[in-house]
């Protein structure tokens, strides 16, 4: 059965502990290489969230002020542009709803990074994109258990069960997004609020057309500005490296 994370933006109070609780889950520690003075400060700002996603941030609060603002974490699409353009297969969207990375197949070419119209992945040190897996650890477990951020919600502005059952607490309020609702955008998150999106600056999808990655790769000059120049170089380098394997098997 599909799942979804429910956050209802008139509940919730911006107090951060559901990025305490990724970090904790997801042991997402800051890096400290140098342990000087600025470089343990640096650690401890990280540490108690930014403004965007990092390699040890798969969710943070946008802010547009004080008074308005929301959470932002992967969308787990219905249809995810992120693995409909992976050329290693790495992505993959499971039954239960979470959009989940395979370490060990990703090549680290990046074009999930590229073609996210939420901006969510990120690249880390090894190559590799970082983001939330709707904690696909413990939504597995049986009995399932909520994902962290939704346990450590002290204003219960995170729900977490059946897409059906979220849709339908979501249909009382005036403003939603994501899980089809109203033909919003397909998605196993929805937000619902009864406030206009426009009054916390929600940024709505505006999904990349990259509609052939191998044309991508034989005309790189026209696609340049979509993908960015290190995505077409690891196209090139995975394209050359699947060739060899194949002509070493015939």
């Amino acid at each position: 059965m599909t799942k979804s994370l429910l956050i209802d933006l008139d509940k919730c109070t911006g107090c951060r502990s559901c990025i305490v609780a990724c970090k904790s889950w997801n042991k997402l520690e800051p890096k400290i290489e140098n342990r000087n003075q600025d470089e343990v400060r640096k650690a401890v700002e990280k540490a108690k969230g930014t403004d965007k996603f990092s390699d040890n941030e798969f969710t943070y609060i946008h802010e547009k002020d004080i008074k308005n603002f929301y959470k932002r974490q992967c969308m787990h699409c219905d249809d995810p542009q992120c693995v409909k353009n992976c050329p290693a297969h790495a992505i993959v969207k499971y039954d239960n709803g979470a959009v989940v990375v395979d370490r060990n197949k990703c090549e680290g070419v990046g074009l999930c990074a590229q073609v996210c119209p939420f901006d969510v992945p990120v690249m880390d040190e090894n190559k590799k994109p970082a983001k939330c897996t709707l904690c696909y650890d413990r939504i597995t477990q049986n009995p399932v258990l909520d994902p962290a951020c939704v346990k450590a919600c002290p204003s219960k502005a995170l729900k977490f069960g059946d897409i059906d059952e979220m849709k339908q607490y979501a249909s009382k309020f005036k403003y939603v997004y994501g899980g089809g609702v109203n033909n919003s955008y397909n998605s196993s998150v929805i937000y619902a609020s009864n406030m206009p999106f426009e009054n916390i600056d929600f940024k709505v999808a505006e999904i990349h057309n990259i509609a052939n990655v191998l044309d991508a790769i034989k005309h790189p000059v026209g696609v340049l500005s979509i993908l960015g120049g290190a995505a077409l170089v690891g196209l090139k380098i995975y394209g050359d490296r699947k060739k060899k394997v194949q002509e070493g098997e015939k």
